[in-house]
């Protein structure tokens, strides 16, 4: 019966997904005309190709990235265009969780490398991070791991960004004041009358091979 509502509650989900309006469904929509066959099952099909090329593994690294990515990304900005703010937490949600998973996987690597079918176990997760329902992967993951670390060690964390901040801005003050003591010297000064010339007899070049 658990099994029952699960499935039913992602279906639900699923059918969320192929009533919005956009160039995706209208595809589905067409094709759905022209076959009969229902844009639920459609949708379904192409679930189950994907995940068949995903065990195959050829490209299945670019397939995850195209699955994982562009869809969140093209919501996240019919999120921002929308009124509502619930939707921009959902996504934002997303966006922080799919953003640790690639810190993780960078420096994992090596050892992820060696699982097999990765990038379709990989995809699955992202996938349920991403569904349309209330409580989906995203959800959970940020309320049972993410938020509790976040809150804890925000304060650490807001010092550290600070303390970075401040070194990049003195370098880059630094090297204004470089690049202003270089212009204003006699070397600077020779560098840009030379700049200066060269461009002036290349602008010269052009004009006469247009007169040839």
């Amino acid at each position: 019966a658990v099994v029952s509502t699960q499935s039913g509650h992602y279906g639900r989900g699923l059918d969320a997904v192929l009533q919005d309006k956009n160039p995706f469904t209208d595809a589905l929509s067409e094709v759905e005309k022209k076959t009969g066959v229902s844009k639920r099952n459609l949708a379904l099909g192409g679930i189950a190709v994907t995940l068949i090329w995903l065990c195959v593994g050829i490209g299945s690294s670019l397939v995850c990235s195209i699955v994982c990515f562009i869809y969140p990304a093209y919501k996240s900005f019919k999120a921002v265009e929308s009124p509502q703010g619930d939707d921009d937490k959902q996504w934002l949600t997303y966006w922080i969780v799919y953003s640790t998973f690639n810190i993780l996987e960078y420096f994992a690597d090596l050892i992820l490398f060696w699982i097999p079918l990765y990038d379709l176990l990989k995809c699955l997760f992202l996938v349920w991070c991403m569904w349309p329902i209330e409580n989906n992967g995203s959800v959970i993951v940020y309320n049972t791991l993410l938020r509790p670390f976040l809150l804890k060690n925000e304060a650490k964390i807001d010092a550290k960004l600070s303390k970075v901040s401040g070194q990049v801005n003195k370098y880059v003050s630094d090297a204004k004041k470089e690049a202003s003591n270089l212009a204003n010297s006699s070397t600077g000064q020779v560098l840009s009358a030379t700049a200066s010339a060269a461009i002036d007899n290349a602008m010269s070049e052009q004009e006469k091979d247009k007169e040839i």
